[in-house]
This record gives C-alpha cells, structure tokens and sequence, in this order.
C-alpha cells in the first residue's frame, strides 16, 4: 500500500514527488505517474485564511485525460491566522465537507483528488480539480440578474436537501452556527465595530450607524431568534469571490471555498448574495423575483409548509445580519491594498442601503428580563464595547 505523505508546511514542500504520492495514494485517482510540476501561489498572507496554491502538471504523452493544473490548500502559514482558523475549525469544516459531503451537496464543488487533515495540530492539505477556465465575476462588478437567479436557485437546491434534516451532516461533524458561535459572534463584532466605524464611518448614515451600535449587544439573542425558525446546510461565505459561473453560458454553477459551511438559515446564503454580491440598484429591482424563484425551488424540494410569505420575512429578518460579516471585515483587515479597500467599501454600503430598504431594523430582538443571562452577556458586551471605544 502507498504511504500517505506528510502534510507540507507550505508551497515550498510541494514537490513533483509529494504531488506523486498524493495521487497515488489508495482511493485518490486513477491518473498516470506525473512527470513535473510548476507551483504557482494564488492566495495567501493577510486577509486569506489558507494558502491556495496553482500546480501546473506535466504528464507522459498518452494521458490526454490527465488535468493540465490542480489547485492545493493549506493551512495559513501565519500564526495568527492558523489559530483563529483553528478556534473555529475551518480547516476541520473544509476538509470534512469534501470528504463527506461534497458529492452529495447538489451543488457543484471542485472535485478532491486528495485530502488529509491532523487532528492535534489542524493542518490541513486538500488537492483539487483546478476550475480555472470557470468564469468569475468581480465583487465590485456585481452579479447580473441572470447570475443572482443561478447562485441562488443553486443555493436552494441544497437548502432543500438538507432542510431540517441534520442525521448525515452530524455524522459529518457539521457545526450548527446558530447554537456553538452566538455569543462568540457578538462579542468579535463588538471588538472590530469601533475600528470599523473610525476607518469607514462617513458610509454610515446616523440611523443606520445607530443600528450598528445598537444590534453588537444585541446579535447573540438575534442569532438564537433564526434558531427557531428552519435550518439546513449552508456555504456560510456565499458571494462572488466564491462562485463561478459555467464558461460555456449554461446555468451551471459553482461554489468553492467551503471553510465557513455550516448549519444556519438557509437564507443566510440568499440575504447574504443578494446584500453583498449584487449592485443595489439591481438588487432592488429583481430580490422579489429571486426570492419567490427561491421559494418554488424549494417547493420543488417537497418543504411544503413554509410560505412565501414567511420566505420573504425570513429574508429580510436575516439580512440585519448581513451587518456581522462587512463590519467584521472592516475593523480586522489591513486595507493598504487600494483594490481590497475599493471591494470592502462596495459591499458595506451595498449591505447598509439593503438593512435600510428593507427595514430590517423591525427584527432587533427587545431588552431582555434584568436578570436573565442574555440579559447580562449583552450588557458586559455592550460595556466593552463602550470601553474599546473610549480607548480608541
């Protein structure tokens, strides 16, 4: 039997032999023995939470068949990065998602050629079908209408899979969101909200900076409100920077980078697209349209009591919050980079006019009763909140 390779430590253990064993290894391929390889990085460093590295292949001429390039991901060469990935278990979400999932999830991700994940130390190594030829959109650009309508009817053919329906996923070790990361959540947005606002206030209006402030202590007993209403298997990162769109004009469709899956509302997917990856403009002319187009698919997927109705409210009830990721974003990354700046900016007004349009602010959970430990969470929340401010 082929021994499993150590998993490398970075782009520079990523050697013609290392590519060998991998594809070797029992159950991985069925490809020729490769002859080179030339490594070329895509991302990583501040602001990504893997390295992802391009392999360029060279095979014997008689393997037509063979892919010209694969994709490799691993864990963050930064510390830092490599810890918060681990708190959280992206690499873990990843590399389970692949191995169980994957195939099974309807819709279409990359294709794994190898993958191994360490346990003690969360270092993680996946192989993957390279979708280089895939056409992706830019975020500032913005989704066509045609587009938003594919990513989403995608997306709700996977809700409906999985609604309410949680026996394999556990078995897959897929975390529910809304139950393990509601406090964790809040009490990070309150961290990078002050930064947030100091480096981008000026996109705020009063009102809607006012929500911003208001929703921090607020966001764990949002979150715990959508836990009662349906759950099922999300992407969790669901706009353009992760989605691809088929090269030859069909309604194919594909999602990659699937660190932040998870068990939420499904609309989180839909609110979280349509908020971030589409231009307000657009969003406010077609989001009925997709949303009722949503809702017949999931139909189609036999969930039959949950109306419309219900649909629409539930996605603007997620879209408040649409705020945790963009301020999130703003109060943590170093924007030196003008194109990263100009992308960030993009999507935190696109999703501060969508909080405003469709009057999100309605589903701001009340003050809890004095005593309760909700109550007592978001005011420790709130009174650090206050502090870091102060402090600058």
């Amino acid at each position: 039997m082929a021994a499993r390779p150590a998993i490398p430590a970075g782009a520079r253990d990523i050697t013609a032999d290392w590519l060998r064993q991998a594809l070797a290894y029992p159950a991985s391929s069925n490809l020729p023995e490769l002859q080179g390889v030339q490594v070329e990085p895509v991302g990583s460093g501040r602001g990504f939470i893997s390295e992802v590295i391009r392999c360029r292949l060279s095979w014997p001429r008689d393997a037509p068949s063979a892919p010209n390039s694969l994709i490799i991901k691993l864990h963050s060469p930064e510390r830092k990065t490599s810890w918060v990935a681990r708190a959280v278990r992206f690499y873990r979400r990843e590399y389970e998602f692949y191995r169980r999932i994957g195939a099974l999830a309807v819709v279409r991700s990359p294709a794994m050629y190898y993958g191994d994940f360490a346990p003690r130390t969360h270092r993680f190594v996946l192989v993957l079908e390279d979708l280089a030829d895939w056409v992706s959109i830019p975020q500032p650009q913005g989704a066509s209408h045609d587009q938003a309508k594919s990513a989403v009817r995608a997306a709700a053919g996977m809700h409906g899979l999985y609604w309410n329906n949680f026996s394999q996923l556990a078995a897959a070790g897929v975390l529910d969101y809304l139950e393990k990361y509601r406090l964790a959540t809040q009490l990070g947005y309150l961290f990078y909200l002050p930064p947030a606002l100091r480096r981008f206030g000026d996109l705020f209006t009063a009102g809607t900076r006012r929500l911003a402030e208001t929703y921090g202590p607020r966001i764990a007993d949002h979150l715990a409100d959508l836990s009662a209403g349906p759950k099922t298997f999300t992407h969790g990162d669901f706009r353009l920077d992760n989605v691809l769109f088929a090269p030859n004009a069909s309604d194919d469709f594909a999602a990659i980078d699937w660190q932040n899956c998870g068990i939420h509302s499904g609309m989180r997917d839909v609110s979280y697209f349509l908020s971030n990856s589409v231009t307000t403009e657009l969003r406010r002319s077609i989001e009925r349209e997709v949303i009722e187009e949503y809702h017949a698919a999931l139909c189609r997927a036999a969930i039959t009591h949950f109306t419309l109705e219900e649909c629409w409210t539930l996605y603007r009830n997620v879209t408040l919050s649409c705020l945790i990721g963009p301020i999130v974003m703003c109060g943590s990354l170093d924007f030196r980079d003008p194109e990263s700046r100009r992308t960030i900016v993009i999507g935190l007004r696109r999703t501060l006019s969508a909080v405003e349009d469709l009057d999100a602010e309605e589903f701001l959970p009340g003050r809890q009763r004095i005593f309760s430990i909700g109550r007592v969470s978001s005011e420790l929340s709130a009174a650090a909140y206050h502090a870091r401010r102060m402090i600058g």
